[in-house]
């Protein structure tokens, strides 16, 4: 966050704001967005397992990744497989 604002020439606080009114997500939800749309695309199309997939898109364990699909999309891993 500290660098996307400073090649902005932008406050942290005014980049956040931005990005509420331009996205209508705060910059976490924007990059927990974009985690899961790639973690999507190598679950659905590699055989990675789900700690090597959380590592790649920059969760430190399997868990929060799993954690993060269920609340934002209502399934799991399996379903995810099971389903592309």
């Amino acid at each position: 966050m500290d660098q996307a604002a400073a090649e902005l020439a932008a406050s942290k606080r005014t980049l956040a704001r931005r990005m509420q009114s331009v996205l209508g997500k705060s910059p976490l939800e924007y990059l927990q967005d974009l985690r899961i749309e790639r973690s999507l695309h190598l679950l659905t199309t590699g055989h990675a397992g789900v700690d090597q997939i959380a590592a790649e898109v920059g969760y430190a364990e399997g868990v929060t990744l799993r954690a993060l699909l269920r609340r934002k999309l209502g399934c799991g891993v399996r379903e995810i497989r099971r389903n592309p």
